[in-house]
């Protein structure tokens, strides 16, 4: 369900602010950190639909990306049922992709991005639910982003789902906002916006939780702009102002004088 960067730490971040909902994750996770080498940013795990929470039945490719790498790189996971599991046995190969076609809950769990030599990328948490979802990123944001919650609900045969209906939205645990349809939209994000959040339906109950992570804008390092140079039409006007004046003062002196 959630995104952790290349520091290994703050998976424990991302996994306990939950623990009701969230303490197989917290297995799979801590077995992660054991199992990979280090976390390296030579690789990044993306996925498509780009959110953390499906529908049963969606289909949902990971892609690993290593650019100017010649390793051999693989999309694994840890679930309920299997660790360290590389896409072969679950998925399609595709390259450094894999796509699973139709995810079910036991494909809920933690998927990573490891090398021959058992480095690691990024993690990947992704939830399959019933229900009411809440459709959020997968990956952190960046201070000044803009970003739209989408709560859906969709019956577990149905063929679409529908965000058509009047919703709360909770983050860490208090109501923030009540729409009339299932949106909630920040046009620029900042930490205060980072935390928990679900969202409720009025008559068919409340999503699993997503984290929304929300990282400090980099300082610019881009130099200040270059005075502008003055022209050279200026540069002898006020050359000929200076000597104008001078001229002035000086026979305005010498009028004093006599």
């Amino acid at each position: 369900m959630f995104y952790s960067p290349t520091h290994c730490g703050l998976v424990f971040h991302i996994v306990f602010y939950n623990m009701k909902s969230m303490e197989s994750l917290l297995t799979f996770s801590l077995w992660t950190l054991i199992h990979c080498l280090d976390f390296v940013k030579a690789a990044t795990l993306s996925i498509h639909p780009g959110r953390s929470v499906f529908f049963y039945y969606e289909t949902v490719t990971l892609s690993c990306a290593v650019p100017g790498s010649f390793r051999s790189w693989t999309v694994k996971r840890n679930t309920s049922t299997r660790s360290s599991v590389s896409c072969e046995t679950w998925g399609q190969l595709n390259g450094s992709s894999c796509t699973i076609k139709g995810v079910y809950p036991s494909d809920s769990g933690v998927y990573w991005c490891e090398s021959d030599s058992r480095e690691c990328s990024n993690i990947l948490n992704i939830t399959v639910a019933t229900g009411v979802i809440l459709q959020g990123p997968a990956v952190p944001l960046t201070e000044g982003d803009s970003v739209t919650l989408n709560c859906s609900y969709k019956e577990k045969y149905a063929k679409e789902s529908t965000s058509n209906f009047s919703t709360a939205f909770y983050r860490n645990g208090a109501v923030i906002e009540k729409t009339s349809e299932g949106r909630l939209s920040f046009i620029h994000v900042s930490k205060e916006n980072e935390g928990s959040y679900k969202c409720v339906h009025p008559t068919k109950g409340q999503s699993p939780e997503v984290w929304l992570e929300v990282r400090a804008r980099a300082p610019s390092t881009t130099a200040p702009p270059p005075p502008p140079l003055i022209s050279l039409p200026r540069l002898a006007y006020t050359i000929f102002l200076f000597i104008l004046f001078t001229g002035i003062l000086i026979l305005c002196i010498s009028m004093c004088k006599g």
